[in-house]
Formats: C-alpha cells, sequence, structure tokens
C-alpha cells in the first residue's frame, strides 16, 4: 500500500510539474482573443452535420479584418484581405484561393437568408491559425500564427528555475457510490488545498479541506494535512487525518529506495529534452485577463503517456518482477496510463506559470482500470476501484509567491508520527 501511495502522488506530481473549465452551451468565436458580437440579424454559430463549426460570414471576417462582398449570380461569398481573395461558393464543398480550387470535408450554407461558413479551410488559407478550445467553447482565430510550444517550453525553463512557490488548489469530484437500496447514487466533493513546495531541500506542504454533498446534506470539515520530503535515496510522506472532532493524527510512510526518490525528484530543467520529445500537440488559445488585470495566454499541451515509460522503465520492471502483490498492481497500474491534455496560464509579461486547468478524469480512469484487472483482487476489491475508476475529476492550480514563499520546519510531533503499518499481502488476496 505504500508504493502505491506513493505513486499515485508521485504521478501527480510528475503531471503537476508538467487544469478543466466548464463548458458553454454557445459557441465563441474570437479573432485575436477579441470575441466576435453575434445577434439574431447577423445569425450565431452552430455546428453542422458534418461536425465543422458554421459561423455567420460578414460578422466573422469583417471581425478578421477582410473587406467581404457577396456574387448573387452565383451564390459566392468573397473575403479580401492584403494580397488574397478567398471565394467561398454556397453548397459545394471547395473554396478559391487566388483561383486555386481548395477541397474542403462540407460547404458553405445560407440558413434564414444568412451566409455561413465554414471557418477553419477560410482562415487557413489566409495564412492565420484556427483552433477549437473544447473547454470553453471557442473558436480561436489568431491572424498571425503563434509558436505555442516555444511559449510552453521556454515557461517550462523558466519554472525549473524556481526555488520555492506555493499553490491553490481547488478539487472538483463527482464518484459513484452504492445507495441505501442498491442502486448507485452520486457523492460530490470539493477540496480546498493550499500546499508550499521548495526545490532545496525539496519538501511540500499541504493542508486541505472538504465539502461533501450526499444525500441532501452538506459537510465541510478539515480532511488532511500533508508534509512530503525526499532526499538522496528516501521518500517520506507524513500524512494526518483529522477524526469527527477535528483532532489530527499523524502517520508516516517511509520509502527507502534510491531509485524511487530519482523519480520523485523529478527536475523539470534536468528532463526538458524528455518534456519536449513527449510533447505530442500544443495549441494556443488567446489572451485572457484575470482578476488583477493581468494578461494570461491560455495553452493547451498533449503530453504523450509514454513520458511515463521513459521516466519509469526501470522502477515499473522491478515492481513486475516482484512475488509481492501491491507491487504487480502498481506495475499494472503504471503501464496503463495514456496520454492526457491540460490547460495552463503564462504570464504574458513575466512568461511565467501562474495557473494549471486539468481533467484528472482520465488519469485516474487509466490507474484504477490497470489496477481493477489484477487477477490478485477479489471481487469486492475490484467493485470498489471500479467505483474509483469512475470517478470525475478536475482540478485548478492558482501559482502563487513564486519564489517568496514563507519557508516551513515540520512540527516534532509529525516527525515523531508512527509508521504506517504495512497491509500484509495475504489481506489483499482474500
Amino acid at each position: 500500500m505504500k508504493k502505491i501511495i506513493f505513486t499515485i502522488t508521485l504521478v501527480l506530481l510528475l503531471v503537476m510539474s508538467s487544469v478543466v473549465a466548464f463548458a458553454q452551451e454557445e459557441i465563441i468565436v474570437a479573432v485575436d482573443s477579441n470575441k466576435v458580437e453575434f445577434n439574431s440579424e447577423s445569425g450565431a454559430p452552430f455546428i453542422d452535420q458534418n461536425n465543422r463549426t458554421q459561423v455567420p460570414f460578414r460578422a466573422t471576417l469583417e471581425k478578421f479584418g477582410a473587406t467581404i462582398d457577396w456574387n448573387n449570380d452565383t451564390r459566392v461569398a468573397i473575403a479580401t484581405k492584403g494580397d488574397i481573395t478567398v471565394e467561398v461558393p454556397v453548397d459545394q464543398n471547395y473554396i478559391l484561393k487566388n483561383g486555386e480550387k481548395i477541397d474542403t470535408d462540407t460547404a458553405a450554407i445560407i440558413v434564414n437568408s444568412k451566409t455561413y461558413l465554414p471557418i477553419r479551410p477560410v482562415v487557413e488559407a489566409f495564412g492565420s491559425e484556427i483552433q477549437w478550445d473544447e473547454a470553453l467553447n471557442t473558436v480561436v482565430i489568431t491572424s498571425t500564427p503563434i509558436d505555442a510550444k516555444k511559449i510552453l517550453m521556454d515557461s517550462y525553463t523558466k519554472s525549473s528555475e524556481w526555488k520555492n512557490y506555493d499553490g491553490n488548489i481547488v478539487m472538483d469530484m463527482t464518484m459513484p457510490i452504492p445507495g441505501e437500496n442498491g442502486e448507485t447514487v452520486s457523492m460530490a466533493m470539493k477540496m480546498n488545498m493550499y500546499m508550499t513546495a521548495f526545490t532545496k531541500p525539496n519538501k511540500i506542504k499541504l493542508t486541505s479541506d472538504m465539502t461533501m454533498d450526499f444525500a441532501g446534506q452538506n459537510i465541510k470539515q478539515p480532511v488532511m494535512d500533508m508534509y512530503i520530503t525526499i532526499d538522496a535515496d528516501k521518500f517520506v510522506t507524513y500524512m494526518g487525518m483529522y477524526d469527527a472532532n477535528g483532532e489530527i493524527t499523524w502517520t508516516k510512510s517511509t520509502i527507502e529506495d534510491a531509485l524511487l526518490s530519482e523519480l520523485a525528484s523529478y527536475d523539470i530543467k534536468a528532463n526538458l529534452e524528455l518534456t519536449e520529445k513527449y510533447t505530442k500537440d500544443v495549441k494556443y488559445f488567446g489572451k485572457y485577463t484575470d482578476e488583477n488585470g493581468k494578461t494570461l495566454l491560455r495553452i493547451q499541451n498533449t503530453l504523450s503517456g509514454e513520458i511515463y515509460s521513459e521516466l519509469l522503465g526501470k522502477y515499473i520492471e522491478q515492481l513486475a518482477g516482484s512475488t509481492n502483490t501491491q507491487d504487480i498492481m502498481t506495475s499494472e497500474m503504471l503501464k496503463s496510463l495514456g496520454d492526457f491534455k491540460f490547460v495552463l496560464y503564462i504570464d504574458e509579461e513575466t512568461g511565467e506559470l501562474v495557473k494549471y486547468e486539468m481533467d484528472l478524469s482520465s488519469i485516474y480512469s487509466s490507474m484504477f482500470s490497470g489496477m481493477a484487472d489484477s487477477e490478485a483482487l477479489s471481487a469486492e476489491d475490484k467493485e470498489a476501484l471500479s467505483m474509483l475508476k469512475d470517478m470525475k475529476a478536475t482540478m485548478i492550480m492558482n501559482i502563487i509567491n513564486i519564489n517568496q514563499s514563507k519557508d516551513f520546519e515540520i512540527p516534532k510531533e509529525v516527525l515523531d508520527a508512527p509508521e504506517a503499518p504495512a497491509i500484509d499481502e495475504e489481506s489483499v488476496v482474500e
């Protein structure tokens, strides 16, 4: 159990060293981070039968800075910007760029006397960039393409030099659990966490409370405090759990293994080339202004799950070759990790990472599905893990006080906490 707890913690630490807003029904179109205003006269964007976004021709292209025209005889919409003219014939699966035909997978249409065009091929014909921000239901048009990957890697380089920082973290979770009559009911939870992290020495302090909504009852209470220390050959987690009376009890979990400590001490700076290698896709989603008036760049990154095989390969082999059930389950969990997407915000002025948004559902599903497939588990254990793999969870982390965090010492009563008892292997199988 220690290694499973360690591994889950490790995976989350790796993810955080590399966040998901709620989707809206309205489709938003933004040109160079400026929202296009639609109304009843202009029409509004929609998804057509080919699953492509159709947008009002005039309102969108004028915001894009093009001069527009309409040939009523040929039913062709015309947009000109600079030395490029794009013609968009209605009901035809092609457009013309300066007379050159470009095939498209959907066609412009007329609805209620308003012309709608498939926006992606038209924008790309002008040499501009277009992205779909699924989380915000936004078509993001950037007139001059931006090197989002460079912005991302530069921000990673900056963060690798941090000596310390604080993080305000909010996790929203929904998990199916058995009800009183055998039916499945949903339990909603919100966990608020405050984290302080130092790199030299490697140590983390975390406090948390949770609000639970179950069967019409709303319960809020402190849940857990935690300290983590990492050195050359030891990874120690000090966990303080609160009881119903608000009293905290501390236990300590120590993993003495140089390989594990090396993994837990994952240094972004030392692994920038590895991170870049496994970064599959980076998308620029425009500029946003935060509550303090700062301009933030919103970027989505897709990281290949293969990075874990390279980072954790020796560890996975070590676990897979063990005779211990817990080790084997942990190796299966790590092997099942796949690609994941997350959104981060970068301060335009400083280039610093300031916020993560992440959907953890797919990560939890992969991790717990891998464990649930273990032949060593009982039917009861598999049922419990099945509920965990169906858990929906999103995390938002705001990073503050970069290199200005208040230092902390771990209290003596925490350092003197008893070692958490190891779970007997046979009890896991029974």
